[in-house]
């Protein structure tokens, strides 16, 4: 939390379920620290006016990037109240007079999300005209500007000289901290390629504000911040120029690996026993181990026995979402069929069928979100008919070659356009990796295996971590998606 609230730290990077938007919502909800935070929500309909606005006024990426200027800074100018101001006779700022500009417009029900700031670009000669109006009328505009309707960018670029000019004034008692959140997912009705371009203007016009316009305060005591919420995947998507220093300099990177001979000391853990200890029943020292009383033969001849916690990072991506939906899955199960007596919960819930058929549609649901960004629904729905030619968990890389053989001769005779990732067999393979669907096992030279799975290579300084591929590499799919797709579990 402390990490994220530093002056430099821009983006939040983390995997769906990590918790981007739990920090960003906590702080907003809190004063933490000092700190005034809101979070505003990019929706379908935002980026379709995006997309509309590209081909109606033919937007490049510069074009995007003065867009997004406008919004942050209007979204920014509407979330600082008098309280949050430190008022100088000397270096008055006239912020109040643009907000009252946009009240105007908006006829005083005007509510600070992308959707309602977005209506502006259909009106920026207006917009422009109102400002104008009130910074004349407060004195702070000497000459006579003309505006129209067909000079889109000179209004948009108005706008923003003018929030620009008042931000820059503004004194701060407490840090502004605006995140921007849902820019992971794309309507099939957007292109990948023009939605890239809308979020790389948004990166653009996010990084330029944060080290250039904000920091020109520095008398100020609080200053404005832009944090964006990104997965690690699409950050890696958008080939920013000095990707590797904004990633190790201006980001947080939420990691909640941990290991089966770790785990107890681990955060991920903490918060499996922080979602029990709510309404506990137990007075143990370990709450988890009072409510997953387990002990089960184990998989590794070092360990005398495996716990439940080992159970769960085998069936998920060790992520907090995946320890609280099989909770909740479990939960559910028991209180439907009135299992147990609410003290502990049941193993025999946990191997059920119902549990693992529940779960494993989760973990699907979530693949299909992830995947949701660079693929079509429809695209997605090919992509699943890859499982029905792997008849094991386990396989080598020439079963691999062999399957994705079959795979390209069954796209080539049911899908009306070929989807993008079946263009090259070391790209699927590398898709299958990145989406956490395989773990590479690397078998040494004393015959001891090593599993490599892409969210436990993958931190700040490898954010694509690329597929293991030799001799003594073989695959396994994620247990987590053993029984939607009948391996191993039927």
């Amino acid at each position: 939390m402390d990490e994220l609230l530093s002056p430099n730290v821009y983006f939040l990077i983390g995997e769906k379920g990590t918790g981007k938007t739990a920090y960003a919502t906590f702080l907003s909800n809190n004063n933490y620290k000092e700190t005034k935070a809101s979070v505003s929500y990019l929706a379908a309909t935002d980026y379709e006016k995006f997309y509309t606005l590209k081909k109606n006024k033919n937007l490049d990426l510069t074009g995007y990037v003065g867009i997004w200027k406008v919004i942050l800074l209007l979204l920014l100018a509407k979330n600082v109240s008098e309280q949050d101001k430190v008022v100088s006779i000397f270096n008055k700022s006239n912020i109040s007079d643009l907000n009252s500009a946009i009240d105007e417009y908006y006829m005083n029900a005007f509510s600070p999300e992308i959707t309602n700031v977005m209506k502006i670009m259909d009106e920026s000669e207006i917009i422009a005209k109102l400002i104008s109006k009130y910074t004349e009328a407060a004195g702070t505009v000497a000459k006579k500007i003309e505006f129209s309707e067909t000079r889109f960018q000179h209004n948009l670029f108005y706008i923003e000289k003018s929030f620009s000019d008042a931000i820059t004034k503004l004194k701060l008692n407490k840090d502004i901290v605006l995140f921007i959140d849902g820019i992971d997912i794309r309507p099939d009705i957007i292109p990948y390629i023009d939605y890239i371009e809308c979020i790389k203007g948004l990166v653009n016009a996010t990084w330029t504000l944060n080290t250039g316009l904000f920091h020109k305060g520095k008398d100020s005591k609080g200053l404005f911040k832009i944090v964006l919420l990104l997965r690690p995947d699409i950050f890696n998507s958008l080939n920013l120029q000095n990707a590797t220093n904004k990633l190790l300099d201006n980001s947080v990177f939420l990691d909640w690996r941990t290991t089966y001979q770790t785990y107890k000391k681990s955060y991920l853990y903490e918060v499996a026993k922080k979602l029990l200890s709510y309404q506990q029943a137990c007075n143990e020292e370990d709450i988890f181990e009072c409510y997953f009383p387990w002990e089960i033969a184990s998989t590794n001849p070092e360990r005398e026995c495996d716990t439940a916690f080992m159970e769960f990072l085998k069936i998920s991506l060790s992520r907090p979402r995946d320890i609280l939906v099989i909770m909740q899955y479990m939960q559910r199960i028991m209180k439907k069929d009135n299992l147990g007596d609410g003290k502990f919960f049941s193993k025999e819930v946990f191997d059920s069928n119902e549990f693992q058929n529940n779960y494993s549609k989760y973990f699907m649901s979530s693949l299909k979100d992830q995947l949701s960004f660079y693929y079509s629904s429809v695209d997605f729905e090919h992509f699943l008919k890859l499982f029905d030619f792997f008849k094991n968990a386990d396989f080598t890389y020439e079963e691999y070659i062999s399957n994705y053989d079959k795979f390209i001769d069954y796209i080539l005779e049911n899908a009306e356009e070929i989807p993008e990732f079946i263009d090259d067999k070391q790209k699927l393979l590398q898709l299958l990796y990145d989406s956490n669907i395989i773990t590479a096992i690397e078998i040494d030279e004393n015959g001891k295996k090593y599993f490599h799975f892409s969210y436990r290579e993958k931190d700040s300084a490898n954010i694509n971590p690329k597929v293991w591929i030799g001799d003594n590499i073989s695959y396994r799919f994620h247990y987590g998606l053993y029984k939607k797709t009948k391996m191993g579990r039927y």
